[in-house]
């Protein structure tokens, strides 16, 4: 295997070690197990599992801001709550895309690891601060100018956020469609006049 397919193998089973085990069991060893291979073929390319864990947090951080550059919105169309409501529709499609990617992201979250969790949070930042544009926006269309913007955008960011987590967990219970009709129901309620 060539060594840059051998490194994409490698970081392919530090995520599923994340996703089945938890951050806290990514080592040489699990990860050697994981990819099928031996331990001196993992250090031929990784010193340690902290430089496993920072090159798998580059790798899938660069591709999730990837995928959610195409679910941020664009505002030159449409009114504001369809704007929200596609956006939300299309990031349900991004984390049914790549699921592992996702249970990843959504389990650094609430692990111990600060590293992680500022890394996810700055990704958080960036949704946050697209919704309140969407309201901004709304607020020019129509919406109540005593509308509390930095609350809303953080209310619809949960509301993504936690749609992302059941479309994965309980994928028969939460479809996407019932997300994207209750969120529907719900952006249209914040969104307009």
């Amino acid at each position: 295997m060539a060594p840059e397919e051998r490194r994409e193998q490698l970081l392919d089973a530090v995520l599923r070690v994340i996703v089945k085990q938890g951050v806290h069991k990514v080592s040489m060893d699990s990860v050697a197990k994981e990819a099928g291979v031996t331990r001196p073929v993992v250090y031929g390319h990784f010193a340690d599992s902290a430089e496993l864990l920072r090159a798998s947090l580059v790798r899938e951080e660069q591709a999730a801001l990837a995928q959610l550059a195409t679910v941020l919105p664009a505002m030159d169309g449409g009114s504001p709550a369809e704007v929200a409501i596609e956006s939300l529709a299309k990031f349900l499609s991004a984390v049914r895309e790549a699921p592992e990617r996702w249970q990843a992201i959504f389990s650094l979250v609430d692990s111990s690891t600060p590293e992680f969790r500022a890394r996810v949070a700055a990704g958080q930042k960036l949704v946050i601060g697209a919704f309140e544009q969407i309201i901004r926006w709304a607020m020019t269309d129509g919406l109540d100018p005593a509308t509390d913007v930095e609350m809303l955008a953080r209310a619809l960011f949960a509301l993504f956020w936690d749609a992302g987590r059941l479309v994965l967990a309980e994928p028969e219970t939460f479809p996407a469609e019932r997300i994207v009709a209750f969120g529907r129901q719900t952006i249209e309620r914040y969104l307009q006049q």
